[in-house]
């Protein structure tokens, strides 16, 4: 397996938070640190429910830097837009937390929500807990596969630890490639429709 042990043990649940919150917080260029939360887990070092949470944490505030660049962005926005916004804002009252928490917790594009939130002002309370429980959730399900996979891929492979490193090394990076390359809005469109 990949030795990430190391950087486990020097940086513990803080590098976690740091690396959701990079992770999250990269607009141009996404980092797919996911990939690290199933190592994390297969190596079983920590705890995986603290990692759910401080991993949770940290991509929270990173997709709050997108909140904060909407609130900037309504000061040139015009009247027209913001009258516009505010109707919009009085739609997302009753369902918000839903679709903040679904795209959150799903690998949608949630980036594109943020900014929007910001610029209508949306309760900051609201966004903050839908998005952390989202995130957490994302989080929890990769770092649990990881912790699982592992040591049944292993038991499968009759405990060989390095080929048992290369399937995981190959199954994260077959799980990342699906989740990127995957049109969720299309896909969430469809369940809309149904």
């Amino acid at each position: 397996m990949v030795d990430v042990s190391s950087l486990i043990m020097t940086y513990g649940y803080i590098g976690v938070f740091l690396a959701s919150f990079i992770g999250s917080a990269s607009i141009i260029f996404p980092i797919p640190y996911l990939i690290l939360f199933y190592y994390i887990g297969a190596s079983r070092i920590l705890d995986p429910i603290i990692v759910s949470l401080s991993g949770g944490l940290g991509a929270t505030f990173g997709e709050f830097i997108l909140y904060v660049v909407g609130l900037g962005g309504r000061k040139i926005i015009s009247e027209n837009t913001i009258k516009n916004v505010e109707f919009f804002k009085r739609a997302l009252d009753r369902y918000g937390p839903i679709i903040i928490f679904i795209f959150a917790a799903t690998p949608l594009p949630d980036d594109i929500i943020y900014p929007t939130l910001g610029i209508m002002k949306y309760d900051v309370s609201k966004t903050f807990l839908a998005c952390f429980f989202g995130k957490t959730l994302l989080t929890a399900f990769v770092v649990f596969s990881g912790y699982y996979s592992y040591e049944y891929i292993r038991f499968m492979l009759g405990g060989n630890d390095i080929l048992s490193s290369v399937v995981i090394t190959v199954l994260a990076i077959v799980f990342t490639i699906v989740v990127i390359k995957t049109d969720w809005s299309k896909i969430f469109r469809m369940g809309v429709e149904r």
